[in-house]
């Protein structure tokens, strides 16, 4: 027994609307997080700096990661950057950090310019 029966136009048509819809979802992708070095939550020894995989490659113009302690300061003199060999990969170099919690907040704009943006944080020991 069928349950649904289509004309061959009206099949078409509907493969056609499915291939255009999943086409243009992932046309209009956004750069989420992959991972990250420190990871969310963890407790390391003072890293170097903090590395963020998305997604999608970003756009270096509008593209940023800032650090803070617990009280909210930003001690970091250095700016981030997207890797040049690999434009899905961000970085902030470090100072020598000092035990305690800090707060990661990134800003990635997808080379297509969406913007996606998140917070995590990590302990030194």
């Amino acid at each position: 027994m069928t349950l649904f029966h289509f004309s061959r136009p009206a099949l078409r048509a509907l493969v056609l609307g499915a291939a255009t819809l999943l086409a243009t979802s992932t046309a209009f992708a956004h750069a989420h997080l992959i991972s990250s070095e420190p990871a969310a939550n963890a407790e390391v020894a003072a890293p170097a700096e903090v590395t963020i995989h998305f997604t999608e490659p970003l756009e270096p113009a509008f593209s940023k990661i800032t650090l803070a302690d617990v009280a909210g300061k930003a001690d970091v003199p250095a700016v981030s950057q997207v890797d040049q060999n690999d434009a899905k990969v961000m970085r902030l170099p470090l100072p020598q950090l000092n035990a305690g919690r800090y707060a990661v907040h990134w800003t990635a704009v997808a080379t297509d310019g969406h913007r996606t943006q998140g917070d995590f944080a990590f302990n030194v020991k």
